[in-house]
Formats: structure tokens, sequence, C-alpha cells
């Protein structure tokens, strides 16, 4: 059944549609401009097609006879339309451009209750893992058999949010290196002595951990102790201004971006603090057993 009519209306909803493609039947992806929007958003329009589940259809906003999922909303459920809309395309052998490991995986970190948590790493670059802390969803404190202690992150987070200089501090599984991580969609393994660069980034988009999960100013004073070069670097970038994606998006988009220093994302020394900035280790609650860690 077509639905040109009552796509149309979203205009009122939405502004302008600039672009609507039917995805399959009763699903589409629209492009809407509103007048006072400089950029146009991205959305998907679900009727009540037995393509897409009930479930994944209540995490849109009703609208007419479409329920409407904004990309633009990161919990708002459009990756689960992505998931489902991708599960139908392999089912009838159509083609799909990611696969649904891909898809999932990425989801994830928005809708576990959808797709369930990522799994806590089985093994590391030394050992099999004992036990394991949870400091968010993918991101995992864990303790191997060889006494070894590393901070794992999994793909979707390390990929945006880890920088370069992070990332030479980490370590692979030989199963990742040999196939290629970015297909594989492995995990990153940071030891306990170069562990604080990865937190400190990741703190960045996490202030909710400062005092309950990690005491950043103790995590600030390992940072200068054990990687100085790290925090000069670090430090540096903060004062040229460009500390956001937005100073990479703005330009690219003609719009000029006054620059920004954030002092509280500077790299300062405490010297009453100290050095024990695992707060997640405290909260024994946090605490797990590996009774079925994933062998992935």
């Amino acid at each position: 059944m077509d639905h040109i009519a009552e796509l149309s209306e979203l205009e009122n909803e939405l502004g302008q549609l600039l672009l609507t493609e039917q995805e399959c039947a009763g699903v589409y992806y629209l492009v809407a401009q509103r007048d006072d929007e400089a950029i146009a958003t991205e959305y998907y329009a679900v009727t009540d097609t037995p393509i897409i589940s009930q479930e994944a259809r209540e995490y849109g906003k009703k609208h007419s006879i479409f329920w409407l999922f904004s990309k633009a909303e990161d919990a708002g459920g459009w990756r689960i339309i992505d998931y489902e809309l991708g599960r139908y395309r392999v089912q009838n052998h159509l083609n799909q451009a990611c696969s649904l490991h891909e898809i999932a995986l990425n989801a994830a970190e928005f809708h576990p209750e959808y797709f369930g948590t990522y799994p806590v790493p089985f093994s590391s670059p030394r050992g099999y893992t004992t036990r394991y802390w949870i400091l968010e969803n993918g991101i995992y404190w864990v303790e191997t058999d060889q006494c070894e202690e590393f901070l794992t992150v999994c793909y979707p987070v390390w990929s945006t949010e880890l920088s370069g200089l992070a990332m030479q501090v980490g370590e692979q599984l030989e199963h990742d290196k040999t196939h290629g991580i970015h297909q594989t969609l492995g995990y990153i393994f940071f030891s306990s002595s170069v562990s604080c660069i990865p937190i400190h980034e990741l703190m960045q988009t996490r202030t909710k951990w400062d005092g309950a999960v990690i005491d950043k100013r103790a995590l600030m004073n390992v940072i200068w102790r054990r990687m100085p070069e790290y925090a000069v670097l670090a430090n540096r970038w903060e004062q040229t201004g460009q500390n956001s994606i937005l100073s990479v998006i703005l330009p690219q988009l003609e719009f000029e971006q006054e620059r920004v220093i954030q002092n509280d994302h500077m790299i300062t020394m405490f010297p009453d603090a100290g050095e024990d900035y695992q707060l997640f280790k405290k909260a024994g609650a946090a605490a797990q057993s590996t009774q079925n860690p994933s062998t992935e």
C-alpha cells in the first residue's frame, strides 16, 4: 500500500520533506527540514507493517498512521528499526550494506534492554577473565588468571571516542590482529598501568562518573606521574579550543565557531587527592563474578 498522501501530511510535523524513500512495505526513510533549522533531520516513518515488531514500534512517536523515529535522538529507537530492516533483508536474501552483527553491536550501547548488554571479554591479551567490574555497558575492568588487570572498551565506544594517542597504548587479541579489528569489531584492552589515559577521555562525555565510578582528581595525578607527555599534549589540545566534535563538523558546514577552552578538561595536579582513582572497586555491589563470560 502506498502512503504518499499520508506522508505529505507529515510536513506539518517535520517541516519540508526533502527526500522520501521506501525501505520496504510500510517503512519509509525521510529527510525533513524546518524553516528555522539550519540542518535537515533524518527519520524513519513506520506503519503497522508486520516487518517491524510492535516492540520496536513502541520506541517511536505516534503521528497519524505512522510511528516516527528521529535519527537526531541517540536513544530514539531508530537503530532498532535499522536492525529489524536488516533482519528482513537477510531473511529475504536482499542486499544488506552492514552485517546484522555490526548493526546490533552499535545499537546495544543505546538499547541494552532490546539487544542485551555487551558481553564481558572471556579472554585478554594475558590470560582468561576471572573477575570483572562494570563501569558502564561495554566498558569493563577485568582481572585475569595471570593476575593482570585491564580496562576493556567495546568497539562502538573506542572507535568513536578514543583518540589516536589513547589507541597507541591499547592492546588487541591475536584473533583481532589476524583478521582485522574493524572486521571482528573486537575490544581494545588497556593494562592497568596505562588505563588512566582512556578513562580520562571517556570521562569527557561521562561526567557522572566523577565521584561515583572514578575519582577524577586522583586520576589526573596518576596521568601526570605515569604519562606526563600525554598530559602536556592533551592540555595543549584543550588550549587550542579544538576540544569537541563540533570543532570538526561546524567548519565543514561553513559555520563559524568561537574558540572555547574548557578549563575543567585540563589535566591538573591535586596534591591532596592521592592516586587511588578506582572508586568502582570500592563499590562492592559493582563487582561481578564471571560464571558465564562471553567467548567472543
